[in-house]
């Protein structure tokens, strides 16, 4: 049917969700949803739940902190198991695997000790999945698990490992591949798995961000890149840089949010506090200083004590023992970088810096978790259980305290839904909050398992997976 030819009613719905880059309202096709945004429609959903209550289905799972991705009858996630990197493939009525299949080959990679293997989301088109793995590349599978193509990436040179997930548009399955040396993002068709563009991001380093779609009135449909200490937009049909926002912090870890025209982003890394803040000279001024054998590098024998970074081997890219030039921009702009939630106004080209930002708050910011926009109000988690709810439009703190009865670790991202927030911290403490301002606390709930995924909701149904299993939590049986 074409467009033309649908009531006006329907029309304007359609025409509003592809601004905003949603494809329907019931949509949980990749990482956080619809667009990353981290936000349904659905309603009916369970305030309280847990392994022995509102359960639905339980379904054992191997290893792996990949978030659900939902089709109408199926789901997807990745996992590791025995040496293998696996596709996994559920059926949402009953929680029953219907298929798993294993990457051609796993290649074993250096990474923190709180990423995983099988981190990346995988992202569907309703039929077909495409997954992500750090530790072989990119992989599609049909419905029934019959492999459409692949194509194998890496090795990596992200001093964390790998944890971005592929998101689709316009035909293109779209991944962002930000490590130390030779950072880019490429552009794969994804009936074939030809790559459609390619562009190199020389300014930077590991980073962990999976980038927005945002499809503006007038103009090319825009992928939206945070990275270390700025974030780019590019042209989804041929990768042309449009315009960027300079500092961010050294190394971003959270999805953006958009509301019409305007994006939300935080970004926080140690080091980024005020207190940390030290100015370095150009490196062309200390190695006129401190380069004592004059080989055009610095060593740590050469660099002034207080000067070190207490991280040695992440500042050092190559891995050489030594700064050159790159490297010591990269410490130099570290260590002068800031952590921030910020607002930017969209629509610019070129270094919108100085125009676009419109306010930014600086004070207890996440660090993984993504920022969620609901219901007219940022929420944010961040360690501890502290939670703060921001005015959009004008940063201003509405409320900030602490969750009482969930003081952990926060590595899921919050989502909204129902008019409720649902915040899953590390240990398996799921908060639940009206979606308000002053956001109440209307129930915890506890798994008694470690969560680290962001859970999935679609048609009253929560699919929330710990590090043992996937569960789905409704109201009704």
């Amino acid at each position: 049917m074409s467009q033309k030819s649908l009531p006006l009613v329907l029309l304007l719905a359609v025409l509003t969700l592809q601004g905003t880059g949603i494809a329907s309202a019931s949509d949980w096709s990749r990482f956080r949803g619809p667009n990353g945004l981290g936000v349904s429609e659905t309603t009916g959903l369970p305030l309280e739940f847990g392994p022995s209550q509102n359960v639905v289905w339980k379904t054992k799972l191997p290893a792996g902190k990949s978030s659900p991705a939902l089709t109408e009858d199926r789901i997807f996630l990745t996992g590791h198991e025995n040496g293998k990197l696996l596709t996994i493939c559920l059926d949402r009525a009953t929680g029953r695997i219907l298929w798993q299949r294993a990457a051609a080959s796993r290649r074993l990679e250096k990474m923190n000790l709180l990423n995983d293997e099988a981190s990346s989301s995988p992202v569907t088109d309703g039929e077909n999945v495409y997954a992500f793995f750090g530790g072989y590349g990119l992989v599609s599978y049909g419905p029934d698990g019959n492999q459409r193509w692949t194509q194998p990436l890496g090795p990596f040179t992200n001093f964390h490992g790998m944890a971005a997930s592929p998101v689709l548009a316009d035909e293109k399955v779209l991944m962002v591949v930000d490590q130390d040396i030779e950072a880019y993002v490429i552009a794969f068709n994804k009936d074939d798995g030809s790559i459609a563009w390619k562009r190199e991001r020389p300014d930077m380093v590991h980073s962990f961000s999976t980038p927005l779609v945002y499809r503006p009135k007038d103009g090319p449909a825009e992928l939206i890149v945070p990275g270390s200490y700025q974030m780019v937009s590019y042209a989804i049909d041929n990768g042309n840089e449009l315009w960027r926002v300079r500092g961010l912090t050294y190394q971003v870890k959270s999805v953006p949010v958009i509301s019409g025209d305007t994006l939300y982003f935080n970004g926080w890394a140690p080091g980024g506090m005020p207190t940390a803040r030290l100015v370095l000279p150009p490196f062309q001024t200390a190695i006129a200083d401190y380069d004592k054998d004059k080989d055009g590098r610095l060593s740590k024998a050469e660099i002034p004590q207080a000067w070190l970074p207490g991280s040695w081997n992440m500042q050092d890219l190559d891995k050489d023992g030594m700064f050159n030039k790159r490297e010591w921009f990269y410490y130099s702009s570290r260590r002068t970088s800031s952590n921030s939630t910020m607002a930017i106004r969209l629509g610019g080209r070129g270094d919108v810096t100085d125009t676009h930002v419109l306010w930014k708050y600086q004070k207890s910011l996440p660090d993984v978790p993504s920022l969620l926009l609901y219901k007219g109000v940022l929420f944010g988690v961040k360690k501890g259980g502290i939670v703060t709810a921001l005015d959009p439009q004008t940063g201003k703190v509405l409320k900030q305290g602490r969750l009482p009865d969930a003081v952990d670790d926060y590595y899921s991202s919050p989502i909204g839904a129902d008019g409720k927030v649902y915040m899953a911290s590390q240990g398996g403490k799921v908060s639940v909050l009206k979606a308000t301002g002053d956001w109440p606390v209307l129930a915890t709930n506890e798994l008694g398992e470690d969560v680290y995924a962001t859970p999935a909701v679609s048609d009253g149904r929560i699919y929330l997976r710990t590090m043992a299993a996937l569960y789905c939590f409704g109201s009704k049986p």
